[in-house]
């Protein structure tokens, strides 16, 4: 078993989160002291990978890397990063970085030769489509392919060997000098099947559980996520399906997408996020409230890898991270939910979750089964050897009940909702059972009573 098949991931935009400032690429700070109390919150909520990123040197606070082997000023240096990342190893968090391969910013050291030596660069073909009888908007003087169209992002020109070699040398650095364990990969569909191959093995060379997830757009997972390419990949088609089966009462959409993904790729694990930098908080995008336990119930208990991104685990909307743009959004500073952990419901249940995935080996190795499902309750398990797990959601504004057939080896249920956390031992061993409420088994069959927008975890044994 690979570190990452029981991974439960939290997600940091270090610069959005200290609120550095876009434009000053130069300016030295310090945050890794920080990161670290960050790490240890992490941590405490049960998590036990972090993924990071932009960390590297950048124009602004998105992905365009004008250095590949240096740690953005305004987070710290190289030796704070590498520090930093060994201390989270010390206390059992692996480490894994964005990064982009598809594009640089402006500043990149060989699109700078290019715009200094024109067409007697040495590294005029590491870039798409350059044209010295065009102009920029910038006025280089030349023309060149910019991703998306924002000129700052200077698409790369992945057939260039030489480019290749960089790449790989570069990852093969990060490993050695810094120890991250895994990549995720900024626009992957733009890149090459076989430079994704070759990436892999120059990664395992150095360190052989190396993982590496892509970020798509296409849903096409099976072509990218295999055994010779990506490990896993962003599961952005699920989680527009979770806001949405919310939102309108609509499970069967969840369901369908399930059952898509489960015949697409059947032993692959998909990064479950419900937030990301990329797309807007979670509190903004429910229309009722109480729908954002049932969503985080769900994200933890379908076949994947779940991901809590850095300030999504609190109910107070009021203080969240600064999103790239959002001058005058409040920063989220940890020191004011320091009782979150016991005081917070929605905290609380990300650190239940948490525990869970990595306690119960039915949530990374079980499979994933479908019971029941309706407009607006979705019942599903899952299932290994005669265990199970047992997920049953409420989205309806009243009380229901459910009685759902389950195997004749099957006895008890109990809610592990309920389950206490042992604070002071890992978050692999520490949800107490005992106190767990026992839900009714009559005649095969569990007899349920859903309370309005609620959910049950149920284990199943014999």
């Amino acid at each position: 078993m690979a570190w990452y098949d029981s991974a439960v991931f939290y997600q940091i935009q270090p610069l959005s989160l200290f609120g550095c400032e876009q434009e000053s690429a130069d300016k030295e700070e310090s945050h890794f002291a920080e990161l670290l109390l960050w790490a240890g919150h992490a941590k405490k909520m049960g998590c036990n990978a972090i993924l990071i990123g932009p960390v590297f040197k950048t124009d602004t606070h998105g992905n365009g890397i004008t250095d590949y082997y240096k740690i953005d000023s305004r987070l710290g240096t190289n030796e704070d990063f590498k520090s930093w990342v060994a201390k989270c190893h010390g206390i059992g968090l692996r480490v894994v970085v964005d990064a982009v391969f598809n594009h640089v910013g402006r500043g990149f050291f060989a699109f700078q030769n290019v715009i200094h030596h024109r067409k007697k660069s040495p590294y005029r073909d590491w870039f798409s489509n350059i044209n010295f009888s065009g102009d920029s908007t910038y006025g280089d003087g030349f023309s060149y392919e910019a991703w998306g169209g924002y000129q700052r992002l200077v698409k790369l020109n992945l057939q260039s060997p030489w480019l290749h070699d960089y790449h790989f040398d570069t990852v093969r650095y990060w490993i050695s000098e810094f120890d991250i364990d895994g990549i995720r990969i900024g626009a992957i569909d733009e890149l090459d099947y076989d430079f994704i191959k070759e990436l892999r093995k120059s990664a395992q060379s150095v360190k052989q559980d190396f993982w590496l997830m892509g970020e798509l757009t296409d849903g096409e997972y099976a072509r990218w996520v295999n055994d010779r390419m990506l490990h896993c990949a962003v599961n952005d088609g699920l989680q527009k399906q979770m806001i949405l089966a919310h939102n309108t009462g609509y499970y069967p959409a969840v369901a369908r997408c399930l059952r898509e993904l489960n015949e697409q790729c059947p032993y692959t694990k998909l990064y479950t996020f419900v937030d990301s930098p990329e797309v807007s908080r979670i509190y903004e995008k429910l229309n009722q409230s109480e729908h954002r336990q049932l969503i985080t119930l769900l994200q933890y208990t379908v076949y994947g890898i779940p991901a809590l991104y850095c300030g999504s685990e609190f109910s107070d909307t009021a203080a969240q991270t600064r999103e790239a743009g959002e001058e005058a959004a409040p920063l989220l500073k940890l020191s004011d939910h320091k009782h979150a952990y016991t005081q917070d419901a929605v905290t609380h249940l990300h650190c239940l979750l948490s525990r869970a995935n990595q306690q119960f080996p039915e949530l990374f190795f079980g499979h994933y089964q479908e019971m029941m499902v309706s407009e607006k309750q979705f019942v599903y398990a899952r299932v290994l050897r005669k265990k199970a797990l047992m997920v049953a959601l409420n989205c309806e504004e009243h009380d229901i009940k459910l009685e759902i057939p389950l195997p004749e080896h099957v006895k008890n249920a109990v809610n592990v909702l309920d389950a206490k956390i042992r604070w002071e031992e890992l978050p692999e061993k520490s949800l107490d059972l005992s106190g767990c409420a026992e839900l009714p088994v009559k005649d095969h069959r569990l007899l349920l009573k859903l309370p309005a927008n609620s959910g049950y975890l149920a284990w199943l044994t014999g």
